[in-house]
């Protein structure tokens, strides 16, 4: 007994000594990120002031001294961009550092035009052919970043950071700095990536490192390892810094996934709470995923806004499965999602344009793939659809497509005791919503969501769950994320228009795709700006169409949503000539440069070979049909509808 006591008294003073030194350092580490932070702020606040300064003064022969400050001006912006953006996002995206393309208010129900402004617009600006004849553009633009980041200013310095949100903060940097710096989005004029991304790096190395001194002894490995990869990947940043060549796979695979790992590392052992602890609202990303390749990077139950932890999810699922491929949602008893969605493509149907019900012809578009597509803020070429669950009602009441209504489909399934027991025991927690349109659709997200495809060749090698990776695949992947740009529109690592690094935006882009593969005359098709939202009703959204994963893209001919194009290398010309506007046709607002990327043959059949190693094959095959439907007592011709319906 008297052990015991003396064990107990022994622990409870190394516990007393532990915290007496433990809560004074975590608040010294915090302390030392403010301050540091405060000052970056105020460096910027400088650096606005003086590039305005230099904007209302430079000539034709100060326009070097105009641009060195420029890029001094980006660099301090990227010191404070981690915590700015973690803090004041929408601001930021708004009036500091956001795309350069006008765009609508969200928050009303009119069009309410919002000029881009902020540092990718002077980026732009500065870096043109003749900045002289963009001089009064130049002081315009320079002059409200003066003015609203001293604002932003202010209100960041009353901010008080949190142990957290340090964290948090800087593994969505990382994120950033691959998929929104190295790839030259954020720097459309200079393309001075490279220096940026080495000065983020370094920002969110010091931030980490005020941490260090938390780290108990028995994990000094852990600290002593994370500081060599990241001197290790501003090193390599810094001796690499030709765009072109930049190799981004080594820099991906590693430095920027073992940081990405290492930072939640110390975020767990320094006893800091986690997101999940705090916050029961579903994220964008999966706290706990060591890889931007993991296959839960990202949180299916936030953008599918499904219970996935229900008891009866699998239940549900499993009904979604049958309605799915069950024909007798349609009008005439033969067209069923899978229709268009086959599984053996990928989800789609291999038709230029999808064919409509009744032998109507067809519909006005072409089919997407279906798989990942929960990884999107809204549905369908024209972004119509707001979530998984009413995306399905536009082809229920379509008369191209199911050419029909809830009552109706309601009426046809009560007349089945298979599929009132499915929906019963699917739903047995909603009595009064068991048996109704909502279940339906419920249903049928639940089985979409379900269609996940994120195990290719490519995703294995990043993971390091395979060694196996040709140097042409290699080379299409840098293509793709460098030179030929089309990872500032495609964001790694779902690979379509979802905005990193919180993807809860998806992006439409205006290509100027033409009417027939001759490329002569533009499309008809307005896209984004007939979708009846009034905010997108603006004339920078005529042709404008959701940009679509390339994931599995090789499964998914004929492609561009009026199926013109039958192969990639169709496809790949396109971009490279600078999109409909590089080869001649009328596209007041196409957002592709267009400009020629001038691609070689190698490069080109590079980027093909990327794209095709994000062909996820188990795809195709884990996903199969019911073997039977459900059936009906007393409706003998309805039981011999194909599982699938016709085509």
């Amino acid at each position: 007994m008297k052990k015991l006591l003396i064990t107990v008294t022994l622990l409870t003073l190394f516990t007393i000594l532990y915290l007496s030194f433990r809560v004074p350092q975590a608040q010294a580490s915090l302390a030392q990120v403010q301050h540091q932070y405060r000052q970056d702020v105020d460096q910027l606040r400088e650096q606005t002031l003086a590039l305005q300064q230099q904007a209302r003064s430079f000539d034709q022969n100060s326009i070097e001294q105009l641009q060195e400050t420029h890029l001094k001006t980006r660099l301090a912006y990227k010191r404070i961009e981690a915590f700015i953006n973690y803090y004041d996002a929408f601001a930021v995206n708004k009036n500091l550092n956001g795309a350069p393309l006008p765009k609508t208010e969200p928050a009303v129900a009119e069009v309410f035009i919002v000029e881009p402004t902020g540092l990718q617009v002077l980026d732009e600006l500065i870096f043109s052919d003749d900045p002289m004849v963009e001089k009064k553009e130049i002081v315009k633009h320079a002059n409200k970043l003066a003015g609203v980041y001293q604002k932003m200013a202010m209100r960041q310095q009353t901010i008080q950071l949190e142990h957290r949100h340090v964290f948090e903060a800087c593994r969505q940097e990382l994120v950033r700095i691959f998929t929104l710096g190295v790839t030259g989005f954020d720097t459309p004029g200079s393309v001075n990536a490279l220096p940026e991304a080495a000065v983020a790096m370094q920002s969110v190395s010091d931030a980490v490192a005020a941490y260090y001194p938390l780290i108990i002894s028995a994990e000094t490995d852990l600290v002593s390892e994370t500081e060599v990869i990241f001197e290790n990947a501003i090193q390599y940043v810094e001796e690499n810094d030709d765009f072109d060549s930049f190799d981004r796979l080594i820099f991906l695979v590693d430095y920027i996934n073992p940081l990405y790992e290492a930072i939640y590392n110390i975020h767990v052992t320094t006893g800091v709470e986690m997101v999940d602890e705090v916050n029961p609202i579903p994220m964008p990303f999966n706290y706990e995923a060591t890889n931007l390749f993991d296959t839960d990077f990202l949180n299916l139950k936030y953008f599918s806004n499904l219970d996935l932890d229900h008891p009866n999810a699998e239940k549900r699922l499993e009904l979604g499965r049958y309605l799915f491929f069950d024909p007798v949602l349609s009008s005439t008893n033969d067209r069923s999602c899978a229709s268009c969605h086959q599984p053996g493509k990928a989800f789609t149907d291999g038709e230029k344009l999808s064919l409509a019900t009744g032998n109507n012809g067809t519909v006005t578009r072409n089919s997407p793939t279906l798989l990942n597509a929960a990884y999107a803020e809204k549905f369908f070429y024209d972004l119509r659809g707001l979530n998984l669950e009413k995306q399905s009602k536009h082809v229920i009441f379509d008369e191209k497509e199911f050419d029909t209504n809830f009552a109706e489909i309601l009426d046809k399934l009560g007349q089945s005791e298979e599929y009132k027991t499915l929906f019963e025991e699917a739903y047995s927690d909603q009595p009064d919503y068991t048996f109704s349109a909502a279940t339906v659709t419920n249903a049928l997200a639940y089985y979409t969501a379900s269609l996940q495809a994120l195990n290719s060749p490519f995703d294995q090698y990043v993971r390091g769950e395979s060694e196996e990776m040709s140097e042409e695949v290699r080379l299409g992947f840098n293509v793709f994320m460098g030179k030929g740009a089309c990872g500032t529109c495609h964001f790694a690592p779902t690979f379509n228009g979802s905005v990193p690094p919180l993807y809860s935006e998806s992006e439409s882009e205006i290509l100027g795709v033409p009417e027939t593969a001759d490329n002569k005359q533009l499309d008809d098709d307005i896209g984004r700006i007939g979708n009846h939202f009034p905010r997108d009703n603006a004339p920078f959204y005529k042709h404008s169409f959701k940009t679509v994963t390339v994931r599995n893209i090789e499964l998914t001919a004929p492609y561009m949503h009026n199926g013109i194009y039958e192969n990639l290398e169709q496809v790949i010309d396109f971009y490279n000539k600078g999109g409909g506007a590089g080869m001649g046709l009328d596209v007041p607002y196409q957002t592709l440069p267009d400009a020629p990327l001038n691609l070689t043959d190698e490069e080109q059949k590079a980027l093909i070979a990327f794209m095709k190693s994000l062909t996820d094959h188990t795809a195709t095959t884990h996903f199969t049909a019911p073997e039977t439907l459900p059936t009906f007592d007393d409706q003998a011709s309805l039981n011999q509808r194909p599982i699938g319906g016709s085509y």
